[in-house]
Order: C-alpha cells, then sequence, then structure tokens
C-alpha cells in the first residue's frame, strides 16, 4: 500500500472496529430490540483452564465467548451510523463510504476500501462511479466491478425513492 492509501485505510478501519481487552470489558453488551448489528471476530486457536466466560450478543444458539486476561477481540458495527442514515449519499463522507462497502460489499471489501481511499471517494462520486471509473481506480476484475456497481445501482434507486418521497412530502 502506498504511506496515502495506507493512511485513509487505517482511517476507514479504525471507524469500523474496536479492539477490546478481557481487562477492559466489565459488562455485558445490551442486546437491542429487533436484533443486534454487532458481529465478533476472535482470533484465538485455543482454550485453557484458566478462561472466564464473557457473553456477547446474546443471541439464541450464541454461545459465551472464553477470554483469558490479555486476549482482545474485535467488535465490528456493521450497520450505518444514524447519521448517514440521516443524511444524503451526496453528502456522505469518505468514512461513510467505508462503511457503506463493508456492509455492502463484504466480500472483497479490503480491495475495496483500498481503492476507495486512495481515490478519496465521497458520497457524491460513489454515485457517478461507473465500470470504466472503477478499472481505472485498480479494480481490475470484472466480476469485483460489478459486485460494486450492482450495489451503487441499488443505493442509487434508493436515493432517488427517498428524493421522491421528500419532494412528495414538500408539496
Amino acid at each position: 500500500l502506498s504511506s496515502l492509501a495506507a493512511s485513509s485505510f487505517s482511517f476507514c478501519r479504525a471507524s469500523l472496529e474496536h479492539t477490546v481487552s478481557a481487562e477492559e470489558l466489565s459488562y455485558q453488551l445490551p442486546r437491542r430490540a429487533g436484533g443486534s448489528n454487532l458481529t465478533w471476530h476472535d482470533g484465538r486457536s485455543q482454550k485453557t483452564a484458566h478462561t472466564r466466560t464473557v457473553k456477547l450478543l446474546q443471541q439464541p444458539g450464541t454461545e459465551g465467548i472464553q477470554l483469558r486476561p490479555g486476549e482482545a477481540f474485535t467488535v465490528y458495527h456493521t450497520s450505518p451510523t444514524l447519521s448517514s442514515l440521516s443524511k444524503p449519499v451526496v453528502l456522505w463522507t469518505q468514512q461513510d463510504v467505508c462503511k457503506w462497502l463493508k456492509k455492502h460489499c463484504p466480500h472483497n471489501y479490503l480491495t475495496y476500501v483500498e481503492a476507495f481511499s486512495h481515490h478519496a471517494i465521497t458520497g457524491r462520486a460513489l454515485l457517478r462511479l461507473n465500470g470504466e471509473k472503477l478499472e481505472r481506480m485498480g479494480i481490475i476484475q470484472e466480476t469485483l466491478r460489478q459486485e460494486v456497481l450492482q450495489q451503487v445501482l441499488q443505493l442509487q434507486v434508493r436515493e432517488e425513492v427517498r428524493n421522491l418521497q421528500l419532494l412528495s412530502r414538500s408539496k
């Protein structure tokens, strides 16, 4: 990664995850009504006899997580922030675009976020993307470009519906 892309990538990555050690975790995360929008990633490979249970995401079929002091896990927030839900896409920041990519293109997220961060793609630029622009940004594989373009098209449709609803309310 170039230093510019690396710093932009770090910015986006920091907005999507937060690492917590076992010592810092002294409470249970509340479960939200209507389901949780948190997921977790745990890099551990083994458990020992000196583990303690930390309950996260109390959903049916979810087991407690065993953590030893000094171990850490990452909590990812996978839903858009309230501010990104209330503001139009054309006003999205690079950070909002990174969050959108994480939610809508999770399988190839790292590929996309590197290119989008390097080219400083905001909401306005996101809505104007096409296959040629994605290729110039370094997304060479046709299937990857199509994945992004399909999600962008759905986003454009949602924005048009939103704009029409706002227009009809103002009359």
